[in-house]
């Protein structure tokens, strides 16, 4: 696989031209820190080395085009929701409720409704395509969904797939955690989505904020650049887009030891349970320890294992996400076994259970956002309407959205999560 960006920046480094132009660091942090100089191409206008990269990306996902941010998934997010603003002419998304924060700060901005599809499961993303095929109405332009979640769950792209293109609709699916998905040949974009966005950073060896946005139809390209370039900074890291570059070569040339790897992690899952781990039913990447199972809170699981030298994702009162790479070392995994061997075993306690939040949707996000707010103690807002976007991270969705009266149950939910003051609209 040629690596056009990353063969451009190792020329100009090695040219030790004078830097009469931008970044101010001129080289000393890094020799390819640069910007857009002659022949480096712009991201946003990408008609040389970045849309030779993008291409080959777009052959190695199977998508009709791939487009580059240097934002992460969020700036993907917005790409893929200002793309279907300009092509649709309708203004409500059907939205799995808990989605990532990007999705409704995106609507906020553009203008669109949302209809939130419930899973059965607290901050789970799974979603029937009977529920969505039952949301779907004349004025939905898309449905959105996430897959895969914090936990690991999945959702069936396939069957949704069908249910939107039935009913003449796109499905935009935050692939943010899957995009190694690319080596087990169920990646979103094969299966059916029409737009996806994938953190590179998050599974494959590519720096922080390096993500795709994936387009099935080819010829919505040029408006999905332009919209990127509105949301995204007009000074995109040329270190992050050299990361996406040679993440490219990885792809191409390390498809066997990254299946390699899938089966190690799935192994050491296999082995976990055999010494008495229970573990909630996840994706390929990752491993979701149900510690109370085992006697711990997640919290204190978690900070048992940063003892003995592993960090994992994300922890909770009831569960440990570790989240593997498809560039994980072998020797990670044995270790992370006998640590966990180790590790006494105690009675099982069970928290209370979280509740699929619900509450009423009073006025839209858009109009509680931009309205004049207050801030108040948690513990005093049941009644009062959300103004504000307060989610923990992660996994960075909100509890409540803008718009919504909060109950009681949405109160003892936040203060759970330690948000002590929120935003609330001040004149309701």
């Amino acid at each position: 696989m040629n690596t056009p960006v990353h063969d451009f920046l190792t020329d100009y480094s090695n040219k030790n031209m004078i830097r009469c132009h931008m970044p101010g660091g001129k080289g000393m942090n890094s020799p390819f820190d640069i910007t857009e100089i002659d022949g480096a191409d712009s991201l946003y206008e990408a008609d040389g080395i970045i849309r030779k990269s993008e291409n080959n990306t777009a052959a190695l996902f199977g998508a009709g085009a791939t487009l580059f941010s240097c934002g992460g998934s969020t700036l993907a997010i917005q790409g893929m929701l200002g793309t279907l603003k300009q092509i649709s002419e309708k203004n409500t998304i059907i939205a799995g409720r808990y989605s990532h924060k990007s999705l409704l700060t995106a609507c906020i901005l553009l203008g669109f409704n949302i209809k939130w599809a419930y899973p059965e499961e607290y901050l789970s993303t799974v979603i029937s395509p009977e529920e969505i095929e039952r949301l779907i109405d004349s004025d939905t332009a898309a449905v959105f969904i996430s897959s895969v979640d914090y936990y690991g769950g999945e959702v069936d792209i396939t069957a949704i797939s069908a249910v939107c293109h039935r009913h003449g609709i796109k499905l935009l699916v935050d692939n943010a955690h899957g995009a190694y998905k690319v080596f087990t040949k169920n990646h979103p974009i094969i299966l059916g989505a029409d737009m996806t966005a994938d953190s590179a950073h998050k599974t494959l060896p590519c720096l922080t904020g390096g993500a795709y946005l994936h387009l099935r139809d080819a010829a919505l390209y040029p408006t999905a650049k332009n919209v990127m370039g509105m949301f995204g900074s007009s000074s995109p890291s040329y270190l992050i887009l050299d990361s996406l570059d040679l993440c490219n070569s990885f792809i191409a040339g390390n498809k066997e030891d990254s299946l390699r790897t899938i089966k190690e992690i799935n192994a050491l899952k296999k082995s976990l349970e055999s010494i008495g781990y229970t573990l909630k039913k996840s994706d390929d990447m990752r491993i979701t320890v149900d510690a109370e199972a085992y006697g711990y809170s997640g919290y204190d699981l978690a900070q048992l294992l940063r003892e003995k030298g592993t960090e994992c994702e994300m922890s909770d009162e009831k569960y440990v996400v570790m989240l593997f790479s498809v560039s994980q070392k072998a020797e990670d995994f044995e270790q992370l076994y006998t640590i966990m061997k180790n590790l006494p075993r105690k009675g099982f306690s069970e928290s209370e259970i979280h509740t699929v939040l619900k509450p009423e949707c009073i006025i839209s996000p858009r109009e509680a956002y931009f309205s004049p707010k207050e801030t108040i103690k948690t513990e005093n807002a049941a009644g009062r309407i959300c103004g504000g976007i307060h989610c923990p991270c992660p996994p960075c969705v909100p509890l409540v959205m803008p718009g919504e009266r909060i109950d009681g149950e949405c109160v003892k939910e936040l203060i759970r999560y330690g948000v002590s003051f929120i935003e609330v609209c001040a004149d309701r």
